[in-house]
């Protein structure tokens, strides 16, 4: 039990130290970046009040960094709405049955039996079509 607690403890101490790589750190300041954009400072200006503070990174892999950790948070948190979602709404099972009786070529059907103007399909023979019957291909016919 007290090797658990020496774990955590090990784990909490990682957590509270500063991140190694500047990427790691930029994502880890996205709260604050995120909060002083809103209040109407530009990305440059919170980039040069950074720098004056010791951050050591271009203005590139600033807003690159910023840019990404927008990106990836918003990716996995859209995920995390709709498992939410559809575990709330209690659907999970309704979801799965409507799958199974869903036609994958209902779409493709509706859009065949409406499609606008003339559509030749030539499955009949041309004869059938316009005289109403069949040559056959006797050689005594000829």
């Amino acid at each position: 039990m007290s090797t658990q607690n020496n774990y955590r403890r090990c784990l909490e101490h990682l957590a509270a130290a500063p991140p190694k790589r500047k990427a790691a750190l930029i994502r880890s300041l996205l709260p604050g970046i995120e909060a002083a954009v809103n209040s109407g400072q530009s990305l440059k200006d919170i980039w040069e009040a950074l720098e004056t503070e010791g951050l050591q990174v271009s203005y590139h892999t600033f807003h690159m960094a910023v840019w990404r950790a927008k990106r990836k948070r918003t990716a996995t948190s859209g995920w995390g709405k709709q498992d939410k979602t559809s575990q709330a709404e209690g659907l999970g099972e309704a979801r799965v049955e409507a799958v199974e009786e869903r036609d994958p070529l209902a779409n493709l059907k509706r859009l065949e039996e409406n499609r606008p103007g003339f559509q030749w399909r030539g499955t009949q023979k041309l004869q059938r079509l316009v005289h109403g019957r069949e040559d056959s291909n006797d050689k005594n016919k000829r």
